[in-house]
């Protein structure tokens, strides 16, 4: 019986340790002894002092304190925010260097946490292609949520009743772990160049207006949200104020926001109804006061109407390059009928539509099925349809084998979560001739990729595409082929 060894370091324990890699999800690796250790919010060569947080069997966690000397390759961030926001991590790195790192992370994961034969496991890296960069480096989100909220927050509790005092009222992102109050922000450099203009105005107007900022903890207060959205090709721009009101509360608050309204560019501003607990409105009920009631992108030649909750991809020129890298994945001819499961609005198959006979697009919000109608019929594309329902579901019925369609070729673009098991099975019983997998998260795909390889198909490539330049996010598109 072999003998447990405890980990060589303790729970609160001060070290100073070196990094030496970064793993999937961003995070450092150091190692005491051989014992990994995962820091966030570190660099590979960087020597720091790091708190041990958390302890497992096989690896601990620790919270950097201080940098005690820089990486060898460490730039000086352009945002001021950098060290506190949260949104980049990486923005101390060269670019080329982020690409070189994301890279490899890819590799890594396949390697170490598809489940298959190691003599199988061992070959998945070498079928990681180059990555392919994002074409613009900084400002090329087209969307950016901020929060309105207090910089700090404290309590008392009078007569067994908590009462909050909220304050320095502020707009803002929340940071890592800190939901009920705000860092407030005076630029982003991955959003329009204009936004620090914009933030001035906006608390201009907190300031003009004394309008109540919201407080998640008692659920109170009017202002919670600015959604902006713009198009990166058309020049349009959305300003979105979500509150918590009702119309009759707020109607008589309008001539507030209509001071936004003479902004260069705005196609579109709007105040939404949103008295639900969480961030994300279920039912939004969406006031236009300015312009439409929406914005238009274009990719390639086709152009899309986006409202303010549009699944649309958050980089367009980069957008372009991975929906060329599913094209040339998929590879299809004018005979395929081509399944795009999880299809959001419909932008990959209404690009892929003139590659193929048929496209089938299947999608489980309605109001992205909403969308997706109205832009094929805006696009004038005939050979696209769009089913309302889970992929495990209507791949079962609706759309099971031996019906209607015979999917020559299935794209997955799921969640970070993956793909669910019988979605899984679902697509092998259909038996495709090529699945191209476009994923957010290298470690759920890896994950469904050993159940797809024990399923007779084979890894051919994996493209990596940098959609989020400064943050860990990576981007894959990997082709699997039936085996013969």
């Amino acid at each position: 019986m072999s003998s447990i060894v405890d980990p060589p370091v303790q729970s609160g324990q001060r070290l100073t340790v070196v990094i030496d890699k970064v793993t999937h999800g961003g995070a450092g690796l150091a190692y005491i002894e051989n014992f990994p250790i995962f820091i966030r919010d570190t660099i590979p060569g960087q020597r720091i002092e790091v708190t041990i947080t958390k302890i497992k069997p096989k690896y601990a966690e620790g919270r950097k304190e201080r940098v005690l000397q820089k990486a060898k390759e460490e730039i000086l961030p352009r945002c001021t925010h950098f060290h506190e926001c949260g949104g980049c991590v990486w923005q101390n790195l060269p670019y080329n260097k982020q690409l070189e790192y994301k890279e490899d992370i890819v590799r890594e994961t396949l390697e170490h946490l598809t489940p298959a034969e190691d003599a199988l496991r061992k070959t998945l890296p070498g079928r990681v292609l180059k990555i392919i960069p994002s074409p613009q480096i900084f400002h090329y989100r087209n969307k950016l949520e901020l929060s309105f909220g207090y910089e700090s927050m404290r309590s008392e509790t009078e007569q067994g009743k908590r009462i909050y005092f909220d304050e320095n009222p502020s707009i803002g992102f929340h940071k890592p772990g800190e939901w009920a109050t705000i860092l407030p922000i005076t630029e982003c450099h991955l959003y329009d160049e204009q936004i620090g203009t914009m933030l001035s105005d906006v608390r201009r107007f907190m300031q003009d207006t004394k309008l109540p900022v919201y407080n998640p903890k008692i659920h109170k207060g009017l202002l919670r949200m600015l959604l902006l959205r713009r198009g990166v090709q058309t020049g349009e721009q959305m300003m979105c104020f979500i509150v918590n009101a009702r119309k009759k509360e707020i109607e008589p608050l309008f001539q507030h926001f209509l001071r936004f309204g003479g902004r260069t560019g705005l196609a579109s501003l709007l105040v939404v109804e949103h008295m639900g607990m969480n961030d994300k409105p279920e039912s939004p009920r969406i006031h236009t006061l300015v312009g439409k009631s929406f914005i238009t992108e274009r990719l390639f030649d086709l152009t899309f109407e986006i409202s303010p909750f549009s699944f649309f991809q958050t980089n367009t020129l980069a957008a372009e390059k991975l929906y060329q890298a599913i094209m040339q994945g998929a590879d299809p001819s004018q005979r395929d009928i081509i399944l795009d499961a999880y299809c959001g609005m419909g932008t990959i198959g209404q690009y892929l539509a003139r590659y193929c006979q048929k496209v089938i697009g299947i999608e489980s919000h309605p109001a992205a099925i909403e969308d997706a109608l109205k832009n094929s019929g805006k696009n004038r594309i005939g050979n696209i349809s769009f089913f309302q329902g889970r992929v495990e579901k209507l791949l079962n019925d609706q759309l099971k084998p031996g019906g209607k369609y015979a999917f020559d070729i299935v794209i997955v673009d799921p969640p970070r979560a993956g793909l669910h098991p019988k979605a899984r099975e679902a697509i092998c019983v259909h038996n495709p001739n090529r699945i191209v997998y476009v994923s957010c998260n290298t470690a759920t795909f890896a994950r469904d990729l050993g159940e797809f390889l024990k399923n007779g198909y084979e890894l051919r490539t994996v493209q990596p595409v940098d959609m989020f330049p400064h943050t860990a996010h990576i981007e894959t598109v990997s082709v699997l082929q039936k085996g013969k």
